[in-house]
């Protein structure tokens, strides 16, 4: 009788609990339950992280799904609050020196970038994180809400938004200032984004009229890419040009879709939908990798609930003659 050893070169593990492994096809055999057991791809998967300390919608996000920042946003007011996120619970952060919502992040956890939003009035605040407290930064040099930004704290993008109106604006950030970069080819304002300044992403929005756009930057100028399988303003994004993630935001009611779809750099294909449908939320982290948090559900709640995306993601199966 042919032994796996023959076949595969190497012995079965043996293991008195289950592994956490991301390799498709690993099998070991569980000592405890006593039978053989592999791990299967199951596609993409949202999963159920730790919940935000402060519930909110129109918030801002940077960093990785296992050093998340969350920042601003509205609760029944502009927020101030800045939450970190450890791949399993939030905690406090130090908290913008400007209240406001609507704004953007662009960054990682521990050198984060905070631009625009609405405080009273359009905003063209910039501050930068360090990790435990914020800073002013240079001023953007049109004040808006309602846009999107990606990047590096010393390499940041804003683009679209509104000021009285709907705009294409562009502007690059070198650490210090701001200057105007490459105007987007639909000026629009509640995007998803993606990538970074040399290699940015735009997806959908609103213009008079919610949009499927897809633009891409090359560090000049936006040229168009593949438009969204479902139009919708109010998502997130996050990820790269190339390999970027879409989900949530408004498609026509309140409180806003589950849907999440993946870019090739080409086009948009479907990916798993959010447990928790909502608009309004904040996205960080890669397409393989990615963390979706705060928002409005449905019912016009601010939401706490925080997500993670796995593509692929791995179920543990025992292994039987069947």
């Amino acid at each position: 009788m042919t032994t796996y050893k023959e076949i595969f070169g190497k012995y079965v593990k043996n293991y008195s609990s289950d592994p956490s492994s991301d390799i498709e096809g690993q099998v070991w055999y569980n000592s405890t339950s006593g039978v053989f057991k592999t791990n299967l791809n199951a596609g993409a998967a949202w999963a159920s992280g730790g919940n935000l300390a402060t519930a909110r919608s129109l918030l801002g996000g940077c960093g990785t799904q296992t050093a998340g920042l969350a920042i601003g946003g509205f609760t029944t007011t502009s927020s101030n609050a800045t939450e970190e996120y450890n791949g399993s619970a939030w905690t406090a952060g130090g908290n913008l020196g400007t209240a406001r919502y609507f704004l953007a992040g662009a960054g990682l956890q521990t050198a984060g970038l905070a631009f625009g939003g609405y405080t009273t009035a359009n905003s063209n605040a910039t501050e930068e994180y360090d990790g435990s407290a914020w800073a002013g930064g240079g001023n953007l040099g049109t004040a808006r809400n309602g846009l999107a930004g990606c990047g590096t704290q010393t390499a940041g993008l804003a683009f679209g938004g509104q000021t009285t109106v709907v705009v294409n604006n562009t502007e690059e950030y070198d650490g210090s200032t701001w200057t105007g970069g490459g105007n987007l080819n639909t000026a629009r304002e509640r995007p998803g984004e993606a990538g970074i300044q040399t290699a940015g992403l735009i997806m959908g929005g609103q213009t008079t009229v919610v949009v499927a756009n897809t633009e891409e930057y090359d560090g000049s100028a936006w040229t168009a890419g593949g438009n969204l399988n479902t139009a919708r303003q109010l998502l997130a994004g996050c990820g790269t040009q190339t390999e970027g993630l879409a989900f949530g935001g408004r498609i026509s009611t309140v409180g806003g879709s589950g849907a999440t779809e993946e870019y090739n750099g080409t086009s948009w294909t479907t990916g798993a939908s959010l447990t928790t449908a909502r608009e309004q939320l904040a996205g960080a982290g890669t397409q393989t990798a990615g963390l979706g948090f705060g928002g409005l559900t449905a019912v016009s709640t601010n939401s706490a609930a925080t997500e993670e995306y796995s593509d692929p993601s791995f179920l543990t199966k025992t292994i039987t003659t069947s």
